[in-house]
């Protein structure tokens, strides 16, 4: 039992729960687009409603370190919601191309990983991202890197709800917490967003251009008097409803 006790801490020390650097000096280009709220209503488990406007944070971010070892590339769609009044960010569709990264996110804080190709670039003062999928591309942000930001608003450093225990018949939960970003520059992005449905990843849902972006240059971490975690059960058939985003 002592063992046990001992691996699991030496376990959490090194994946780096409760840290504020897990992901150091990772690179992130977001971008908030209108979206069509009847087409995201049915990403959203009760009790989860839409915020007004009707909008979503994509994001693609290039992380060249990290505590549990892996260098990688992530990407995102982040639905505004409200829970019980309050402004979130919900994450139905995630990808990445790394597996150990897809493993923790989906079982410490019920990010929906799947694997995709991903490319990021900067290069002339210009910024290419893209996202595909069984070679589709999904997902693009795409622009001119313009001047800093003196004072950011939040891009990952979001109050956040997710899903956990997606396919698990037991009780799944929706999860709140909130990372911790530590921004070391940020700048504006005059961004070009697609998103673009397939079979496999219906998320073309924007209806319009970005309305606010920005390429910045942060840590990322946890700490864990800052996430007052929740849960409110979400039945197996939502998350059975949900294949396309989240599994297939």
């Amino acid at each position: 039992m002592l063992h046990r006790v001992q691996r699991s801490i030496r376990n959490v020390r090194d994946l780096g729960i409760g840290r504020r650097d897990i992901w150091t000096n990772a690179r992130m280009a977001f971008a908030d687009v209108p979206v069509d709220p009847k087409a995201v209503r049915d990403w959203l488990p009760w009790p989860l409603s839409i915020a007004s406007p009707p909008r979503a944070t994509v994001f693609i971010a290039d992380y060249p370190k990290t505590t549990f070892g892996s260098v990688y590339r992530e990407a995102a769609v982040l639905v505004h919601v409200r829970l019980f009044g309050v402004r979130m960010a919900f994450c139905p569709w995630m990808v990445v191309d790394d597996d150990r990264a897809l493993i923790l996110g989906r079982e410490l804080l019920g990010y929906p990983k799947k694997m995709a190709d991903i490319r990021f670039q900067e290069k002339g003062g210009e910024l290419s991202a893209s996202v595909l999928r069984h070679g589709v591309e999904v997902m693009r942000i795409e622009g001119a890197i313009g001047d800093v930001d003196a004072a950011p608003a939040p891009g990952i450093g979001r109050r956040a709800v997710n899903l956990r225990g997606l396919m698990s018949f037991a009780p799944n939960h929706l999860l709140v917490f909130r990372p911790v970003e530590t921004i070391h520059e940020c700048r504006t992005l005059d961004a070009r967003v697609t998103l673009r449905s397939s079979p496999d990843d219906p998320i073309g849902v924007a209806t319009g251009p970005a309305e606010r972006a920005s390429i910045r240059t942060c840590d990322i971490g946890s700490s864990l008097w800052r996430m007052p975690l929740r849960a409110v059960p979400v039945p197996a058939t939502f998350t059975l409803s949900q294949l396309e985003l989240r599994v297939r």
